[in-house]
């Protein structure tokens, strides 16, 4: 039987047409006329707004930091190495934590993958997102890692491919740019820059203000050098500063007909709130770009109890909307990964329980360890005093320890009145359920 003779064969190259013209050798980052390369500004304006840092680290720690399920392959492998991902000791929850935080900052997040013998996932490492830049796909690889000196080249991670070393780019897909991924927040920059200048102004007004209080004015005479000199060395050593104010210049002057008056010239506080109204504003404005709910960044109203539906509603829509969405484009971009460590597994980010919510003793415990709120947000929201800082070992006996409720009529009454927060806490639960 003769056999079929191949006359052409020809392999099909897809490649998009999109990026085939150019000669760029890389994509530069988001540009901004005023405020320069937008990768780097997003991550120095954390320092900026502490809502805006809370936010970022409260979404993050929501997508990651809950806890990982394996779904499938040898549990105790993984978690042993997920332990030491690589060799500054640091762990999985370690390195996908900071990626992630580069995502909600900057809106893009990139992981170093490592492989080793037979194409084994070895190592991750995080890539910091403002030292990555993107090239265009006809490059001999996706992207220059800049270590201070020179553009290293990275390849994009295939689950097939053979590279050593290879990225991973998580990006948040805005119609801002087509190649690289902005932060959902950034509508809110103003707002975070305004808040920020509030508070420089009134820490300007405090120490470095120009104007003094009063101008000393001399009629029918003049200071003389030894007095003058008392007037400057005042000024400049005694006038700057909150500690210094309402402080007294004694001028002696010799004369019968000279005659001092003081006019003022600062202008006068203003106490009407305004800045407070400002700020407020802004921090509203703030927390709201980002989709957090306002108890998880600190904002509460004391006395309110955690089954409220309100804030079950917010968090239910905060977990739907926001975090699981984050947390399946995490798992599908880590999907190979994990098969690359060990083959067939999978692994799962943990999300927060809504249901909580209806326990009120569960809700609060769960919040904290989460790190999601600190303990005297807790508190606070549940009508109790700060209490200052404890030890770790001590943090488990303070959760269900004695303390007593704020009451300020009946304060010297109940100092001896101590009962266990968990009872406390299922007594006020009956309470709401009730009413």
């Amino acid at each position: 039987m003769a056999k079929a003779k191949v006359i052409y064969s020809a392999r099909i190259i897809k490649e998009s047409a999109q990026e085939l013209q150019g000669t760029e050798d890389s994509i530069t980052h988001p540009f901004d006329e005023t405020r320069g390369d937008l990768i780097e500004f997003y991550g120095k304006l954390t320092d900026q707004n502490a809502y805006h840092a809370r936010c970022l680290r409260v979404k993050t720690d929501c997508t990651v930091n809950l806890g990982i399920n394996i779904l499938e392959g040898n549990e105790t492998t993984l978690k042993e190495r997920f332990t030491n991902i690589n060799d500054y000791g640091q762990s999985f929850n370690e390195v996908i934590s900071r990626v992630s935080l580069d995502f909600e900052t900057t809106g893009n997040g990139y992981l170093e993958v490592v492989r080793g013998i037979g194409n084994r996932v070895e190592e991750l490492y995080h890539c910091p997102a403002q030292l990555v830049t993107l090239r265009p796909r006809y490059a001999d690889s996706r992207f220059y890692y800049n270590n201070g000196e020179d553009d290293i080249k990275f390849p994009l991670f295939k689950k097939d491919e053979s590279d050593k070393n290879s990225l991973i780019h998580f990006s948040n897909h805005t119609q801002g740019n087509r190649h690289y991924g902005l932060p959902d927040w950034r509508g809110t920059v103003n707002d975070i820059e305004l808040d920020y200048y509030a508070v420089k102004f009134n820490q300007s007004f405090f120490l470095n203000s120009g104007i003094p209080d009063i101008a000393i004015i001399v009629e029918g005479g003049e200071f003389s050098e030894e007095v003058e000199k008392e007037v400057v060395d005042f000024f400049s050593a005694n006038f700057k500063g909150i500690e210094n104010a309402h402080r007294t210049l004694y001028l002696p002057i010799n004369g019968v007909d000279v005659k001092v008056r003081f006019e003022k010239l600062a202008m006068e506080v203003q106490q009407d709130g305004s800045f407070d109204t400002l700020r407020s504003r802004c921090r509203d404005n703030i927390i709201s770009a980002h989709g957090v709910p306002p108890r998880l960044v600190g904002v509460v109203t004391s006395g309110q109890l955690g089954g409220g539906g309100e804030t079950q509603g917010q968090l239910k829509i905060f977990k739907e909307i926001t975090i699981e969405p984050r947390q399946t484009m995490f798992e599908a971009k880590l999907a190979p990964v994990i098969d690359g460590m060990e083959s067939g597994a999978k692994i799962e980010f943990q999300s927060f329980d809504v249901s909580v919510l209806e326990n009120v003793s569960m809700f609060y415990p769960s919040m904290v360890n989460s790190r999601i709120l600190t303990i005297n947000e807790a508190r606070k929201d549940m009508g109790y005093k700060p209490v200052e800082e404890i030890e770790d070992d001590e943090t488990a006996k303070f959760i269900t320890g004695v303390d007593k409720k704020i009451d300020d009529k009946d304060d010297d009454k109940d100092d001896d009145k101590e009962k266990p927060m968990l009872e406390l806490v299922k007594t006020l639960e009956s309470i709401n359920k009730t009413l």
